[in-house]
């Protein structure tokens, strides 16, 4: 498939989708963490120098006992570490938690202009999984817009190279605290990192 419509595809998808299926029972109770490292190309708004900035982003799903869905995801870099607020999937959440059998897709928007694709499977038990991590903007060549909750400044990204990719389940709930309770440092700004 054509890399742009590919990426629209995404956009598309992300724009429509809800969660369409109950996850499966052996999740209940259970953590799936994904875990990625990418390479981006990205500058402060405003300047004109691209700088690299490597990063390892972690995104955090938790079926509760009652087949509630949450999750969250955070990022750090050399400079620090930011979270983003939890959300609880199919309660008019940005995120999108679909499963489908021993799958799942994850979409989320990823700044303005750009958006995430995660998916994971899992081995026939559920105690192992693998992932695979996609980031798409919505042409060729769009520079994606989003804040930095690390930096604590709107940035532009002009690229993103995703590296390596882990999965892992382990039972329990991955957040401290009920992720219905996290909000963001700074409530009006939804594009963070």
């Amino acid at each position: 498939m054509h890399r742009g419509l590919a990426c629209a595809t995404v956009l598309i998808v992300l724009a429509t989708a809800h969660a369409k299926a109950a996850p499966p029972q052996e999740l209940y109770g259970k953590t799936v963490a994904i875990t990625w490292t990418e390479t981006r190309e990205q500058r402060p708004e405003g300047t004109q120098d691209w700088h690299t900035v490597n990063g390892t982003a972690t995104m955090n799903i938790y079926v509760s006992e009652a087949g509630r869905v949450f999750n969250n995801i955070a990022y750090a870099t050399r400079r620090g570490y930011a979270e983003r607020k939890g959300e609880i999937a199919g309660s008019g959440s940005r995120r999108s938690v679909d499963f489908n059998g021993r799958s799942l897709v994850l979409l989320t928007p990823s700044g303005a202009g750009g958006a995430t694709r995660i998916t994971a499977d899992f081995d026939q038990g559920f105690s192992s999984c693998s992932a695979q991590v996609t980031r798409a903007t919505e042409a060729p060549g769009t520079i994606i817009r989003r804040f930095s909750g690390i930096s604590k400044q709107f940035m532009e990204v002009k690229s993103t190279q995703v590296g390596s990719v882990s999965c892992s389940i382990r039972s329990g709930n991955a957040f401290a605290d009920s992720p219905e309770s996290r909000t963001p440092q700074i409530e009006h700004h939804r594009r963070r990192w």
